[in-house]
């Protein structure tokens, strides 16, 4: 049952937007047009009301005028104070006045609106009450509406009447009350809604509710042709640029209008990313441009000063001091060499230009090869280079040039800042389906309020105060450990104490 509903809630939103314009348009145009067929009836029926009872205004009076005998008797009080009524008289007028209009029915009330006579069958009808009012205000004249009143027979409904006052002997002692349209009679509405011509026109009106339908389905579907023509180009392109995810909710959603809404604020998202890329990029140019100024001016300015002392004092300097030189200045084209190594590589990494190759290789021969090429270097800073892996060898699929790049950037950094006759441990450790690698040293340490900003680009660590474990160092390295992991879907963790030591550690899945 769910699974129905889904489908159901998908059809309607995969309505086209000519669909829906068109079917609101048509209920709006039925709802109108039945809202003026029932206030036409209405209008019909109260326009007859008042034609009726303005027709018929005068008809009591004149009644009253041409009686052949009047209605109360000479003695009109009978001893227990009630009227004598000529029932003779008042049943001849109902006689007549029902001849010409078999729908009245004609009262005697009296100043109260107590009936006290009619020529009805109804016995029931003797204690009727009619409201005075209604006749007063009909007396009066007041009003261009018609004016109803009580019918006697039936309390519960108001009918058109024509009234007038009864005199005897000089004093008003009721009235002649008739009802225009009696129960006999049905209302125009009621008549109405039997009436074969409303049944032709409510016909009428349904089959041209279905032509008002299907000419507006035609022609929205026609006014909205190049409005549809560009929401399918739109979702032509978000498909193929954007990919399935979007896809699919552009296949539920096929509503013109909405497309158009999703794609302009998909639109407007983009160009406010852009411009905040454009916003970092410009700021990671310059403050690029600011440190790499920096750091190739120092060994520039190294190399230029010690070769031009080679050049200006050649004739005066010994061999050794001149060897000397030499080697320093070699030195400093080493480091610049390095540095600008280290920033195409970076560069590279961040403009995403370098993409994985992945393969199966061993990570324990990996960490063997790479311990090899720096225990001779470790030696010399008297540290001690040690591999702990686990006697199972550990394949994993990466690509082996990056994560030889990896070891090598974290043992080359490790080993800048160990203390002499420290160590440095390389360690692969197993950890359910995947391998925890990690490199500790036995170094300084990074203070805790350095450690947030240690893979940032140029960044060494205020913890080295002393020049020489800073000089050698062009803080890129760890950048670029953190880029490459980040193309292995790796993360790269940092602990550290001061005066202790630090341990960078990532993992990686085992085949």
């Amino acid at each position: 049952m769910e699974s129905k509903n889904i489908e159901k809630g998908a059809m309607r939103r995969k309505l086209p937007f000519y669909t829906k314009l068109a079917v609101t348009i048509s209920i709006i145009g039925i709802f109108v047009t039945g809202m003026f067929f029932v206030l036409a009836l209405w209008s019909s029926d109260k326009y007859h009301q008042e034609v009726t009872q303005r027709l018929h205004r005068d008809l009591a009076p004149y009644i009253l005028d041409h009686l052949s005998e009047p209605l109360f008797l000479d003695k009109a009080e009978r001893e227990n104070g009630s009227l004598n009524i000529n029932k003779k008289a008042l049943k001849g007028i109902a006689i007549n006045t029902m001849m010409i209009n078999p729908s009245v029915e004609v009262y005697l009330l009296d100043n109260n609106g107590q009936v006290l006579g009619h020529a009805l069958p109804d016995a029931s009808i003797d204690k009727g009450q009619v409201n005075v009012r209604a006749i007063d205000s009909w007396l009066k004249g007041e009003g261009n509406e018609a004016v109803l009143g009580s019918n006697p027979r039936e309390p519960d409904k108001l009918n058109i009447f024509s009234a007038a006052p009864v005199f005897f002997q000089g004093k008003q002692k009721g009235f002649l009350y008739i009802v225009l349209a009696s129960h006999e009679s049905a209302s125009i509405a009621e008549s109405l809604q039997s009436s074969h011509i409303i049944r032709i026109v409510l016909g009428a009106m349904c089959a041209i509710s279905l032509f008002f339908v299907f000419s507006a389905l035609l022609s929205f579907k026609r006014i909205t042709s190049p409005l549809r023509k560009l929401a399918q180009e739109i979702r032509t392109y978000r498909e193929a640029e954007l990919g399935t995810s979007d896809a699919w909710e552009l296949r539920s959603n096929s509503d013109e209008i909405e497309v158009l809404s999703s794609s302009f604020s998909l639109m407007r998202q983009r160009i406010q990313s852009q411009f905040d890329q454009l916003a970092e990029s410009d700021r990671l140019r310059r403050e690029l441009i600011s440190n790499v100024s920096h750091d190739l001016r120092t060994p520039l300015a190294a190399m230029q000063g010690y070769l031009e002392t080679l050049i200006i004092k050649s004739e005066t300097l010994d061999s050794a001091k001149q060897r000397k030189y030499l080697e320093v200045a070699h030195r400093h084209s080493k480091r610049l060499r390095d540095l600008v190594s280290q920033l195409f590589e970076l560069s590279k990494l961040e403009a995403g230009r370098v993409q994985p190759q992945y393969e199966i290789f061993s990570l324990t021969e990996l960490v063997y090869d790479v311990r090899q090429d720096y225990e001779l270097r470790a030696q010399e800073k008297g540290l001690e280079l040690i591999a702990k892996v686990p006697d199972e060898n550990v394949l994993v699929n990466a690509d082996i040039s990056l994560m030889q790049r990896v070891l090598q950037n974290l043992i080359d950094n490790a080993i800048s800042h160990s203390k002499e006759s420290g160590e440095v441990t390389l360690s692969l450790k197993l950890e359910g389906r995947g391998v925890q690698v990690g490199v500790f040293d036995t170094g300084r340490g990074i203070a805790a309020e350095d450690i947030p900003y240690v893979f940032k680009r140029f960044y060494q660590s205020t913890s080295d105060v002393n020049p020489e474990l800073r000089k050698d160092g062009a803080g890129l390295g760890l950048s670029i450990v953190q880029k490459i992991l980040e193309l292995h879907d790796s993360i790269i963790s940092v602990r550290s104490q001061l005066n202790t030591g630090t341990e960078f550690s990532f993992a990686l899945m085992r085949v």
